[in-house]
């Protein structure tokens, strides 16, 4: 887990704020010592065109960073997608099975969407130990699933049909892993993390530097600009970790499909919901 994970995100943005402020004082002040020399004075077009250079390449590297976290944003929504459509073709296809196969494989698929809801909620409320287990419990699902599966093809109804069934319960297991992938592991690299916060302070010296050179400096450019790059990081670290709070998936789709399954199974005479 990346150490920014467990920071709230006020907080990250109050850090990152402070900070830059803080080498932006320290770049001033020692530009107020070095200013005044006829030296230094000649060299004032040289600092505004390295300033204007690292301010360009810190901008640069968050909008690469913002990507990257987007993206992996975007992979998170995906396999979200991909496993409720999973999720819906293995209750249909739970129609193709022999019948005392049928109201079993319902029931734990129903279990299943129950337990992806939980499991959201879970980690919005930062309780990893829970969500650990929800997921080898999820695991263990895919397991008994599996088993009705290959009891379905290896028995009298074996076919084409229930063939459907099972190729459902292999799509499930995949998007499983594409979440646990795109959650766990496809991360903005800690180097990347550590390039850009040195970038980000060494900029806010130089800029503070410039200024100390001059020996004006405005507060409000100061706090707006240390503002403005806080920001972005902040949006870049809600991005890229799994319990967002500023970006939320919604859960709208599991949901709905739970409640179309449960509804089914209870209109159904034959199967009965445990």
């Amino acid at each position: 887990m990346n150490p920014l994970d467990s920071l709230p995100l006020v907080l990250v943005l109050v850090l990152a704020t402070l900070t830059q402020v803080f080498f932006i004082e320290l770049g001033f002040r020692y530009g107020i010592r070095k200013g005044g020399t006829k030296a230094v004075k000649n060299q004032m077009a040289q600092v505004r065109a390295i300033m204007g250079a690292s301010l360009g390449l810190l901008a640069f590297m968050l909008a690469f960073s913002f990507s990257m976290a987007q993206q992996h944003f975007e992979q998170r929504t995906q396999a979200y997608m991909l496993e409720v459509s999973a999720i819906d073709s293995a209750f249909r296809g739970a129609d193709l099975i022999p019948a005392d196969s049928r109201d079993e494989a319902k029931s734990v698929l129903i279990q299943f969407a129950e337990g992806r809801l939980a499991l959201t909620k879970a980690a919005k409320e930062g309780d990893f130990d829970q969500v650990i287990q929800m997921v080898r419990e999820s695991e263990r699902m895919h397991d008994r699933l599996w088993k009705i599966a290959e009891s379905a093809m290896e028995g009298s109804g074996g076919g084409e049909d229930t063939g459907i069934f099972a190729q459902s319960v292999l799509a499930m297991i995949n998007a499983h892993d594409q979440r646990l992938q795109a959650a766990l592991f496809n991360r903005v690299s800690p180097i990347i993390w550590l390039t850009l916060f040195l970038m980000s302070l060494l900029s806010m010296v130089v800029m503070g530097y410039q200024a100390g050179l001059t020996g004006h400096r405005s507060g409000l450019a100061t706090w707006t600009l240390a503002i403005t790059f806080s920001a972005v990081m902040t949006l870049i670290t809600d991005l890229d970790r799994p319990n967002m709070t500023l970006f939320q998936m919604n859960q709208g789709l599991m949901v709905e499909l739970d409640n179309r399954m449960q509804d089914e199974v209870n209109r159904d005479p034959v199967s009965r919901q445990p």
